[in-house]
């Protein structure tokens, strides 16, 4: 799983920018006046966003927008919303779940 990353993005784009089943969360949480960095992860409806892709993904957007990070997925496990929350990253996710890093890679085999 590989996350597209976008480092600055005008907020009045960010609504074309995502697929549709998030465009109106985003839309609900951000000023149009503003940047912000963009991560989208995979968003099929049998993904769950795991740990590793999203510490990879941070580390490769290095320096984030002023106004902050949405990060968007159909799930995020609960070591990456940890990670999302260290980094001051808001999750945008399509489904809300319990899922582990564990849980995850067990569903895949």
């Amino acid at each position: 799983m590989k996350a597209t990353i976008y480092a600055r993005v005008a907020g009045a784009k960010l609504r074309h920018m995502v697929p549709p089943a998030y465009q109106d969360a985003v839309a609900a949480g951000t000023r149009p006046d503003a940047e912000y960095s963009l991560l989208l992860f995979d968003h099929a409806p049998r993904d769950v966003v795991p740990s590793p892709p999203v510490r990879k993904a941070l580390r490769r957007l290095e320096v984030p927008a002023p106004d902050g990070i949405l990060a968007v997925g159909t799930v995020f496990t609960d070591e990456a919303l940890s990670l999302l929350a260290e980094a001051g990253a808001r999750p945008i996710a399509f489904h809300k779940a319990r899922w582990t890093d564990e849980s995850a890679r067990a569903r895949q085999l």
